[in-house]
């Protein structure tokens, strides 16, 4: 029986068990090894009909046995590149959705989603939901989570081997010599290497996951500060507004005599003072307004999104959490 019969028979049996474990990688290489190691050979060829037949088949016999060590391998993508993972902490902790863009169809779908929820007054809910939709930041977490998948199903292939055939011809002989060179290290190490690449993907899900939390939390304090930026603003304009008319009623009573040169300095003291601290409100609207624009990924027409006036209202009560420390600690991604 011919040795190229036999092997390919050998790699058919391989192909179809292309799904098993890869720790028995290894010893299917150093078979192949082994038997390109006996099938090295010299012969003579007489006709150039029977050098292409006998080279043909051995292109074919390679091929072949490069198929079935690249059919092997156990590791493949996974199917949303481990955005289960991230999605489900998400959905655990700040009760909202995460998406990872990418095509322009998931792009436009997010972006529908966006417009609608600026349509209305800002909520801090909302907030967190376009930041979690829109973030761009967060969308480059999701990148490099992809990127490790990808890192994982590299390290758990075979490296590729090499084939070489070499003719010497001096007639009126011709000499063949056909090669296959096998990285062996990389094969034992092969299960090693594939199961350190599996942590490393995992602790990648995890630092999505914490990314993600981040944004939403860093989204919730930035939209508190904007709002209360905006009702210290909206007070302040009441106060000037009162101290100007107090100041201009102080003037017209020190002309009367009524008011001494003394009071009317401090009433006039007080609305400079007022109109200070208004410009100086106004000025950290906009900063905590521009931080929480940043927050969002917002830019362009999407800035003219409206906030309240006012804060929530404080419960009566404040909350006891006395397991809050345990709590923290036990959650913790990092």
């Amino acid at each position: 029986m011919r040795p190229e019969a036999s092997t390919l028979r050998r790699l058919n049996a391989t192909t179809v068990q292309k799904h098993q474990c890869t720790a028995s990688l290894g010893a299917k290489a150093m078979t192949l090894s082994s038997w390109f190691a006996r099938s090295q050979s010299n012969f003579i060829v007489a006709p150039a009909t029977s050098f292409r037949t006998r080279v043909t088949r051995l292109v074919r016999v390679s091929a072949a046995l490069a198929g079935g060590v690249a059919l092997s391998a156990c590791a493949t993508f996974s199917a949303d590149t481990g955005m289960n993972v991230v999605a489900g902490i998400s959905h655990q902790e700040v009760k909202k959705d995460v998406v990872f863009t990418r095509s322009e169809t998931e792009a436009l779908e997010s972006r529908a989603r966006v417009d609608r929820l600026l349509k209305r007054p800002l909520t801090v809910d909302a907030a967190v939901q376009i930041a979690l939709l829109n973030n761009r930041s967060l969308q480059a977490a999701y990148n490099e989570l992809a990127i490790e998948d990808a890192r994982r199903v590299e390290a758990s292939l075979p490296p590729n081997p090499r084939f070489s055939i070499t003719r010497i011809a001096s007639a009126p002989e011709t000499e063949f010599e056909t090669q296959i060179v096998v990285d062996i290290l990389s094969l034992a190490t092969l299960p090693l290497r594939t199961d350190i690449a599996g942590d490393r993907f995992r602790q990648a899900q995890l630092r999505a996951a914490e990314e993600t939390l981040r944004v939403a939390a860093d989204t919730r304090r930035a939209y508190y500060r904007a709002v209360a930026a905006r009702e210290l603003v909206r007070l302040l304009t009441k106060a000037k507004s009162q101290a100007e008319s107090t100041a201009k009623v102080a003037k017209k009573l020190g002309e009367t005599g009524a008011f001494n040169k003394l009071d009317q300095a401090r009433e006039q003291a007080f609305y400079a003072e007022t109109t200070v601290d208004l410009a100086t409100a106004r000025q950290n609207a906009r900063s905590e307004r521009e931080d929480l624009i940043r927050q969002l990924g917002l830019w362009g027409q999407d800035l003219d999104f409206r906030l309240p006036n006012v804060l929530p209202v404080l419960p009566r009560r404040p909350r006891t959490l006395p397991g809050i420390e345990v709590e923290a600690i036990r959650k913790r991604l990092d």
